[in-house]
């Protein structure tokens, strides 16, 4: 396991921080087996079901999925899902294959293609932009109509909240799936008890607000993360744009923050923040957490990024700070 590594200015000022914001996903909770499991079988059934291929392979290995996340712009896992699927459907309109292993096999391949979007920026409007590229007119139209982003989002909806929470999370019930919630299978990262008590803390989160509460009772920090310090995709602005943070700052009057986080969108939005109208009023320090799959291996990735932190986990950090806040 990597070693805590926090960059020699920040030494002396670390002491000063009076809050710590927290991602949830890769932080606060193992969601491994939640929602990677949910992008990786949303794809598969969509690809079998709605385009009856023939399963004879995965679509999307969940070892592949960090890929995205490193090219950024894929905070939201729907998106995240939609430009797997739409990558699935545009080598189906090329192919015209009619088995899930021979879509798999043809280019472009994950790498490939997630390379490609980090050119072009990330997220899904660069995924879009990859994809038109590699049709012609006609498989374009073909791509068009076998594209339902609308149905892809609530196969994922139903398969992470299940028969007993989609409809608490999503307001609807399950049309499609009748499961056990994939929620139930993520664990708990975080150990509260680190949590200085002398500093705010607060959430900035992908998650909608439900999901939101939903994690905060799991990992039992209702008591000592108020909604009021939350910011989710329910305010209607989404990592890696910095207002989220101009946002979690005037909602929790921070003076010098550090935000830990655990992907390339989580580093860009504290330099986005940066280059934001009002960032002068509180200073906000970068600090990734090593926890994905591929975690370790991206450290000098980050750390070549702007991150200013990279510890193997939350906790490593939290107990360091717990040692040096005045």
């Amino acid at each position: 396991m990597s070693e805590l590594f926090i960059k020699q200015e920040l030494l002396k000022t670390l002491p000063t921080l009076d809050a710590i914001i927290l991602d949830i996903d890769g932080v606060i909770l193992d969601v491994s087996q939640s929602f990677r499991v949910a992008i990786a079988e949303t794809a598969q059934l969509y690809a079998t079901r709605w385009m009856h291929l023939e399963d004879t392979g995965p679509l999307l290995p969940e070892d592949q999925i960090d890929l995205f996340k490193m090219a950024g712009g894929f905070n939201s896992d729907w998106d995240l899902t939609n430009a797997a699927v739409g990558l699935i459907i545009a080598k189906h309109a090329q192919s015209g294959a009619t088995d899930t292993q021979s879509i798999a096999n043809q280019a472009p391949d994950w790498v490939e293609y997630t390379r490609d979007i980090k050119r072009r920026g990330g997220g899904p409007l660069a995924a879009e932009a990859v994809i038109l590229q590699m049709l012609d007119s006609h498989q374009r139209r073909d791509f068009a109509m076998a594209l339902n982003p609308k149905l892809v989002t609530q196969l994922f909806q139903e398969m992470y909240g299940g028969e007993e929470a989609c409809k608490m999370l999503y307001g609807f019930e399950p049309e499609y799936l009748h499961v056990d919630g994939f929620y139930q299978r993520e664990k708990v990262l975080l150990d509260k008890s680190l949590l200085p008590s002398d500093v705010m803390i607060g959430v900035l989160t992908g998650r909608t607000r439900k999901e939101t509460e939903l994690a905060m009772r799991f990992a039992d920090l209702t008591d000592r993360i108020p909604p009021a310090n939350w910011v989710t995709e329910d305010d209607g602005i989404r990592k890696p744009d910095g207002e989220t943070l101009i946002l979690m700052q005037e909602r929790m009057k921070f003076r010098h923050a550090v935000f830990i986080g655990d992907t390339m969108d989580d580093l860009q939005t504290v330099i986005n923040y940066r280059e934001t109208k009002g960032a002068g009023r509180a200073k906000v320090l970068s600090a990734i957490a090593l926890t994905g799959p591929s975690g370790t291996l991206n450290r000098r990735t980050f750390l070549e990024a702007g991150a200013e932190i990279a510890t193997p986990d939350a906790n490593t950090l939290l107990s360091y700070l717990g040692h040096v806040l005045k």
